[in-house]
């Protein structure tokens, strides 16, 4: 197979994956269900960093047989079934720890679940919103609650796109958080739509944790170039010499 791009989910490395880091396996399964041929692929790749060496491994169900409509051909994969990822468990993306551990591990269940249950991932991505919320612009403890009334006090802070992509994970987060008044009333959340507000909480993740931590550590490392500019400008002025036969 030819080398592929890849980033590692443990810890989050872009490299290329080449022949020595990828295997893939075929099995047959014994079945007589609804699954016509069903043969199973498991793929897994070994993270080549030296200092993570994680392993990635994946399942997909599939029809092995002919192309669809044909009698005669070469015999392969075909239509997929069913796919797993067993390691890592989730599509999670590793987190810095100076995001609250509450938060990180809000953001954590909310990709644990996504696949079982969309509206649930949705749910937890809304309390992961609240979290990052309070914690990061610390609305004070008397405007806390509602989280309507939440956001509305951080609403002039954020640029708009910013906030547009908040209301959008807080009113699809309601849907799998409340009851719809009409108990018969079902609404969905799709998986690819729970996804999207992953993908959303990382990018509050990106753009106001990580961003406000490169800047404290660009701050700290000038103050350090300052003081030690200072400190060496101190030691380069000399005391007077004193004149010949007598005192300065």
């Amino acid at each position: 197979m030819d080398p592929f791009n890849w980033t590692c989910p443990y810890c989050g490395t872009a490299t290329t994956i080449v022949s020595d880091h990828h295997w893939v396996s075929q099995a047959d399964i014994a079945s007589r269900s609804k699954f016509l041929a069903p043969k199973l692929r498991v793929e897994s790749i070994s993270c080549p960093s030296p200092d993570c060496k994680g392993l990635f491994i994946s399942a997909s169900l599939h029809r092995f047989g002919l192309p669809t409509g044909k009698t005669e051909g070469h015999y392969a994969l075909r239509e997929k079934y069913a796919e797993w990822q067993l390691m890592p468990r989730s599509r999670s993306k590793p987190q810095p720890e100076y995001i609250p551990e509450e938060i990180r591990s809000n953001y954590l269940e909310a990709c644990l679940i996504l696949k079982d249950s969309p509206k649930a991932s949705a749910a937890m991505s809304r309390r992961c919103l609240q979290g990052i919320a309070r914690d990061f612009w610390q609305i004070p403890m008397n405007r806390r609650g509602n989280l309507g009334a939440e956001l509305s006090f951080v609403k002039d802070q954020v640029a708009p796109d910013t906030w547009d992509a908040i209301q959008a994970i807080r009113s699809i987060g309601d849907i799998g958080a409340h009851m719809e008044k009409d108990v018969n009333l079902i609404i969905e959340v799709e998986p690819h739509e729970a996804e999207l507000l992953i993908e959303l909480i990382e990018t509050l993740f990106e753009d106001w944790y990580v961003d406000r931590h490169k800047r404290q550590v660009r701050a700290a490392a000038v103050k350090t170039i300052a003081a030690e500019k200072l400190n060496a400008k101190k030691a380069g002025i000399k005391a007077p010499l004193a004149p010949e036969g007598g005192e300065p």
